[in-house]
């Protein structure tokens, strides 16, 4: 079952992020559906959720509302489309929604409408000033990082401080670790969700031609992420909440609970497109134009339809399919094959090997087990996941001549 849905409300931006998997890597689809989803197809896609959380009695269902850029779409298809949410949580089913944002501009009715029906909004922003502008800019190559940032003060400082709830940031091994947690430090919600890359696969590669090997020794992501951890975790300041760094330690220490970006057991997440097509989960994007296409519009087909498609399947039940390069692995249970875009292939779908990334998640696990390892030894926690406190290598096997 899902419980999570992605509506793409605009298939277009006010920004033009270098790195942006909608509109500047493998994809092209937003060249070939309406600019804006009518609001006919969001409020099939309502339909479709309530129905499916009915069904499998589900109490809580989570709806993100996303683009290109979301706040872009009309006030009044807002309006009628959130007041049908209300309508569908008082009667039926919890809904949870959030919009994630670039803020370049949030105008008042919309802040307002957001408050009204209990939205919350997340930023996209990408460390210090310096560091975003060199990729989150506008049409015209200017930086975006003041105008988000005179948005995002206007928020905290006016009635609506409530519905921003943290900010989501691309990792970039170029900011020092201390500089980026001096950042993190400033912000006026202390909350991030700090993200692997998402263009990186088979078919684009984080090291270069022959340097495999030398990446292997030094996986830039990895050594980055976990000089962040430990600075972090050294500062103990838990007012700084790092997604990432808490799944981290929750998994780690026996949590069974799911967690996408680490353990990667199922991914219970559809997409819609603003032309009403149920997409693949945007990990699929980056590597190939179309490939989260399916033959399913929700405006004709049940969620539970989507059972029959086998990437579908496939990614609902993901721990199944652990990468055979993964199962001796001490981290394969946390790490489930990597982040999954970082798995994605050229003409193979769904993947079937483990990530590009592997090298560099491997190091940072391994360095939170030995940040933590101490304090750990000195608790009495039933549970704790094994790699935490084994004294195993820390070196991942290579993938020079896996098929």
């Amino acid at each position: 079952m899902f419980r999570l849905a992605i509506l793409k409300l605009t298939a277009f931006c006010n920004l033009d992020c270098s790195y942006c998997y909608m509109f500047n890597l493998g994809d092209r689809t937003f060249e070939r559906v309406h600019r804006n989803m009518p609001i006919g197809v969001a409020l099939a896609c309502l339909e479709r959720i309530r129905e499916h959380a009915v069904a499998h009695e589900l109490s809580e269902f989570h709806v993100t509302l996303h683009g290109g850029e979301p706040s872009l779409w009309p006030l009044e298809d807002f309006s009628v489309f959130l007041a049908r949410a209300e309508e569908i949580r008082r009667s039926d089913v919890e809904l949870t929604i959030s919009l994630q944002t670039n803020a370049v501009k949030l105008p008042q009715r919309l802040l307002g409408l957001l408050a009204e029906h209990r939205v919350t909004l997340g930023v996209s922003v990408d460390g210090p000033r310096e560091h975003n502008d060199r990729a989150r800019v506008t049409k015209g190559g200017a930086g975006s990082y003041d105008r988000v940032m005179r948005t995002v003060d206007s928020i905290v400082e006016g009635q609506y401080a409530s519905l921003l709830q943290g900010f989501l940031s691309v990792a970039n091994p170029d900011i020092e670790p201390a500089a980026y947690l001096e950042w993190a430090d400033s912000l006026p919600v202390r909350r991030l969700d700090v993200l692997w890359p998402m263009e990186l696969n088979h078919a684009s590669l984080p090291w270069g031609t022959g340097q495999e090997a030398r990446y292997r020794s030094n996986p830039r992501y990895g050594m980055w992420f976990a000089q962040l951890f430990e600075q972090w975790w050294h500062r103990d300041d838990p007012t700084l909440y790092i997604r990432l760094f808490y799944d981290c330690i929750y998994t780690l220490m026996g949590s069974p609970r799911h967690i996408e970006n680490i353990v990667n057991d199922t991914v219970p997440i559809f997409v819609v497109n603003t032309d009403g097509c149920i997409e693949y989960h945007d990990y699929f994007r980056a590597l190939a134009d179309g490939g989260v296409r399916t033959r399913f519009r929700v405006q004709d087909d049940p969620l539970d339809a989507l059972a029959a498609d086998p990437v579908f399947r496939y990614l609902l039940d993901l721990g199944e399919h652990l990468p055979a390069e993964c199962r001796d692995c001490q981290f394969g249970d946390i790490c489930g094959g990597g982040f999954l875009p970082g798995r994605m292939e050229p003409d193979h779908m769904p993947p079937r090997r483990r990530s590009v990334l592997c090298y560099d998640e491997y190091y940072f696990f391994s360095s939170i087990r030995r940040t933590l390892a101490p304090w750990l030894a000195t608790c009495d926690l039933p549970g704790v996941h094994a790699p935490l406190i084994a004294n195993a290598s820390t070196d991942p096997p290579s993938l020079l001549g896996v098929a």
